[in-house]
């Protein structure tokens, strides 16, 4: 029987450090949010995608994906773990991932090799040396995201579960699309 994984991908931000809005920038042929969702869906049987600012972009683009449920986070100005706790209260299944808007690029055989691990709360990718994205995650850690004050951070429930890093061969881990010359560097 075939495991199924919900995966959240963050994409609430303003994109501050952008001259424009970094979700709709054109990327591969589409979109970076919608790189960033086919690439979970080829995994995973579920995206739960935050949005924050410009929602209403993407209820127009993902309003009629069966397989993706748009959920809007109205504190996202709070930040990024905020919008982790909007997403982790709709996770339906045993273990699920997190993942970043802006990173178009995760190949799915990342979040493949990461299922591997499916006995370990928190199993996250490293690519020489540095940890990156998508993170995979067990219940545990969800009710555990719930139950945080929301000036906490990830890390801060990270840090109370052992984690594995695995490494991987995909620089693509570590890098995502923060800047103008993110962007023009990742294309």
């Amino acid at each position: 029987m075939r495991k199924s994984f919900d995966c959240i991908v963050l994409a609430a931000g303003k994109s501050e450090r952008m001259e424009e809005w970094k979700m709709l920038l054109p990327f591969e042929g589409k979109n970076i949010i919608e790189c960033s969702v086919e690439k979970a869906l080829s995994v995973c049987s579920r995206v739960i995608l935050v949005a924050g600012y410009r929602a209403e972009d993407l209820i127009e683009i993902f309003g009629n994906n069966k397989r993706v449920q748009i959920v809007k986070n109205p504190r996202f100005e709070r930040g990024m773990f905020s919008s982790i706790k909007c997403g982790a209260s709709c996770i339906e299944t045993d273990r699920f991932f997190i993942a970043l808007g802006d990173q178009p690029f995760i190949p799915p055989k990342v979040y493949r090799k990461l299922t591997e691990y499916d006995q370990i709360d928190v199993v996250i990718p490293k690519y020489k040396g540095k940890k990156g994205h998508p993170i995979f995650l067990s219940r545990r850690v969800c009710q555990t995201i719930l139950e945080m004050d929301d000036r906490k951070t990830l890390r801060d429930v990270l840090a109370l579960y052992p984690t594995l890093a695995v490494p991987v061969d995909e620089q693509t881990v570590i890098k995502d699309i923060d800047s103008p010359e993110d962007y023009k560097s990742s294309r």
